[in-house]
């Protein structure tokens, strides 16, 4: 698997890597909430050439849960060389602004490499399951515990109540992770929707790891990622750059 094609995979899953119809808030625009948005994403290889596209929506489902998902795909000449469409889709509850996960799912198709993965989350029973295969993981979630894809809006709202540590148990491939991120400061940056002031956060990995994520959070669009940085070093990386939104707009 080539870098671009294991980076391409890398963002899409995590961050990293949102079309909705109204413009307003799940809830009121005063309070630690989740907005109602659709957010739109270029994403680059080294900061110049273009690879795809991405794209961010939470939507309200008839029963008041909260649906977040991620469509990724390649674009340009990138897609004459990587076929790869990956989708993600987070269903969950609120809980006191923790996020609490019903159900998760990944799916990658278009290119050599298809893969789906169907989590299901009881939490009147503690229970995880790989709805993919039946087997239910022998863990319990613990408080707080999250998906691949709804830690970042766990994200947005513990900016939104002003945390300063972020330690998240992940679900994956049969464990908890934890998702552990620093706080670097802040810093403003420029983007195709404007110049923004953001919080800008790290995650920290083991000592022997090379891989690096580093998001900034927009802090006039409710802490929404408006920029997502992942790679080995400094000289080989992907970035997330936000292009586009809706339902969600900047406060200057």
């Amino acid at each position: 698997m080539t870098f671009t094609n294991r980076i391409v995979r890398c963002v899409s899953g995590t961050a990293l890597v949102w079309c909705l119809l109204t413009t307003t808030t799940l809830h009121a625009a005063n309070e630690i909430s989740i907005p109602s948005f659709t957010a739109h994403y270029d994403l680059l290889r080294n900061d110049s050439l273009k690879l795809g596209e991405v794209k961010r929506t939470t939507t309200i489902q008839e029963d008041g849960a909260i649906k977040f998902e991620s469509h990724s795909k390649t674009t340009g000449l990138a897609a004459l060389f990587i076929k790869d469409q990956i989708s993600e889709h987070s269903l969950f509850t609120l809980d006191q602004n923790t996020i609490q996960p019903k159900s998760y799912r990944y799916d990658r198709s278009g290119g050599k490499r298809q893969r789906t993965t169907k989590l299901n989350f009881d939490w009147e029973k503690r229970s995880i399951t790989d709805a993919s295969s039946d087997e239910i993981w022998n863990i319990e979630p613990a408080t707080g515990t999250q998906d691949k894809l709804s830690y970042q809006l766990q994200l947005m709202l513990d900016l939104q109540a002003d945390l300063t540590t972020f330690t998240y148990p992940v679900a994956d491939d049969g464990i908890l992770k934890e998702y552990r991120f620093t706080l670097l400061g802040e810093e403003t940056i420029k983007t195709s929707i404007g110049e923004i002031e953001t919080v800008k956060l790290k995650r920290e990995r083991a000592a022997d790891s090379k891989r690096k994520l580093t998001i900034w959070f927009a802090k006039s669009l409710r802490y929404l990622p408006v920029r997502i940085k992942q790679g080995k070093d400094d000289k080989e990386f992907i970035t997330l750059e936000i292009r586009q939104t809706q339902g969600i707009r900047l406060n200057k």
